[in-house]
């Protein structure tokens, strides 16, 4: 256990204690989702091994179909610090039930239990595991994409680094939603014309006193892709960012990043809304946005599958 500043450690368990209230997927959402595609049954756990112990893992399987079907790592929200893999569930779902993927839906540690880079290194060590024992589970580890919102979209991209250096395995392709990707950036330099935005101050602050509480290594590429200076051998990108939010910028400016390394990149900006729009209202706005999710990975598989 990591030990923490008291009222560092506090907030982070009030947020945590917080989040099943702020945290809720509207029920008209769910129900939208539900109609545009088939059912999923509930998911399975599983528990995968990594360098910092057994990460829980829900699967969710599609309707069986004539071939192996691909896999996607997905790995969810929540400043680092709440631990909530079920607020993805529609997420999943959805893109179990629209692409024929596997969805692995990954229980990172977070603080106050563990420090950076402790949840970067679970999720390489997940999808690393991913794309090794798929024969054994009933996915394709060779069609292996990875994936997140938030918080997760940075662990997303982590994976990429990760991937591109170790040689293991190369993602098919990326989704980051409206993720952070540069952790120097100081919580009053993040502006929204938001009066109340979602990621205000006081929750940056949380999260750099709680899990990213070395500012030595704030600079780190891992840390913060952002000052990755070698972003050429990543895959296929879909990035997607809200007018409103206060993370905009640095996703924008990764994004474009991203581009004149030479990766195809789909940059998605959502006008109206804020941070955390996949799970929430406006209905219109998430649908779409998950639809893009589909979309990009459905493009991702099939291309591999065609060579």
């Amino acid at each position: 256990m990591t030990t923490f500043p008291f009222a560092a450690r506090l907030g982070a368990r009030l947020l945590q204690a917080s989040f099943s209230v702020i945290g809720s997927v509207p029920k008209e959402l769910r129900d939208r989702l539900r109609d545009l595609g088939p059912g999923i049954a509930d998911p399975a756990e599983i528990r995968v091994p990594t360098r910092h112990g057994d990460v829980r893992c829900l699967v969710y399987r599609p309707a069986p179909g004539p071939e192996t079907p691909p896999v996607y790592v997905e790995f969810h929200g929540g400043a680092f610090i709440v631990r909530a893999p079920e607020q993805d569930d529609h997420l999943c779902r959805y893109v179990a039930a629209r692409t024929g993927a596997v969805v692995v839906n990954v229980d990172y540690d977070t603080a106050p239990r563990v420090r950076y880079p402790v949840a970067e290194e679970q999720a390489y060590d997940v999808a690393a595991w991913v794309a090794r024992h798929g024969a054994e589970h009933g996915w394709d580890g060779g069609r292996l994409a990875v994936g997140g919102m938030s918080a997760g979209a940075k662990l997303a991209v982590n994976v990429c680094q990760q991937a591109r250096d170790s040689g293991a395995f190369r993602p098919l392709a990326l989704v980051s939603g409206y993720g952070a990707t540069d952790v120097t950036v100081a919580p009053g330099e993040r502006t929204s014309p938001e009066k109340h935005p979602a990621v205000a101050p006081w929750l940056l602050n949380l999260m750099y006193r709680t899990y990213f509480a070395d500012a030595g290594r704030r600079s780190e590429p891992l840390a913060s892709p952002a000052l990755d200076d070698d972003l050429a051998g990543f895959p296929p990108a879909l990035v997607m960012t809200a007018e409103l939010d206060t993370m905009a910028a640095e996703s924008d400016r990764f994004a474009a990043r991203l581009a004149r390394a030479g990766v195809p990149v789909t940059h998605e900006r959502f006008a109206g809304v804020d941070h955390g729009f996949t799970h929430g209202k406006p209905v219109g706005v998430a649908v779409a946005a998950l639809d893009a999710v589909a979309a990009h990975l459905t493009k991702a598989f099939a291309i591999v599958r065609e060579t």
